[in-house]
């Protein structure tokens, strides 16, 4: 696919650059998203909610390894209907443990839907930059070297630098309070959505071992 879509934009330009008089521009757009105030702004609170989250859940597992702690130390004085009685408290802590991973860190869940929610109006007003350079600058085209599709293209055809001025005219980097990291990734912030994972691309929130090794959702 992306073999195909690099051979129509070669054909693309090609056929505009015949044409006279031409301008063309690019940029790079994950450059604008990792360099913006605002992105870094978006990471510290997406990683504030999403330490609030983490800690609801590390609160409800460290409950449940107590429970166990003292369903060990007393099995041997209950009666088989207490010992079931405290078995399933246990197995129902463990149930709300786990609904709540899958509600804040599943597939679509809120993680996933705040990250969007932060994220769609810096795209938009990325997007909107971009359009409003071209025309007010008169620009045929503009691409995207982030896409991989442009092989090669002048310096001066960069626009990157600009736009990323103009991005960050109005705005102030945040103050770095522990939940930002120097590099963020936002292509793909769910590819580690484990909240557990030290890996995470969007800071240090989560544990070392996984508490939850039965809860995966």
């Amino acid at each position: 696919m992306k073999k195909t879509l690099t051979i129509l934009v070669g054909i693309l330009v090609l056929a505009v650059g015949l044409s006279a008089n031409v301008k063309l521009g690019y940029v790079n757009t994950d450059r604008l998203m990792m360099e913006s105030n605002e992105a870094a702004e978006i990471a510290r609170l997406f990683n504030l909610d999403k330490q609030n989250w983490t800690n609801q859940i590390k609160q409800l597992d460290d409950q449940i390894k107590q429970m166990e702690r003292n369903f060990e130390i007393d099995k041997l004085t209950k009666t088989e209907a207490a010992k079931r009685d405290a078995q399933a408290k246990i197995d129902a802590k463990k149930s709300e443990a786990g609904r709540l991973l899958e509600e804040y860190f599943g597939e679509g869940g809120r993680a996933e839907q705040r990250y969007r929610e932060l994220i769609e109006p810096l795209t938009l007003k990325i997007h909107n930059l971009i359009v409003k350079t071209a025309e007010d600058e008169k620009y045929d085209m503009i691409f995207d070297v982030s896409m991989g599709t442009v092989l090669y293209a002048l310096p001066t055809m960069d626009l990157t630098e600009q736009l990323l001025l103009e991005l960050n005219k109005d705005t102030l980097p945040p103050p770095d309070d522990g939940f930002l990291k120097n590099e963020l990734e936002f292509d793909d912030p769910f590819k580690h959505d484990d909240p557990f994972k030290t890996d995470d691309p969007f800071g240090d929130g989560g544990f070392k071992d996984d508490p939850f090794p039965d809860f995966k959702p």
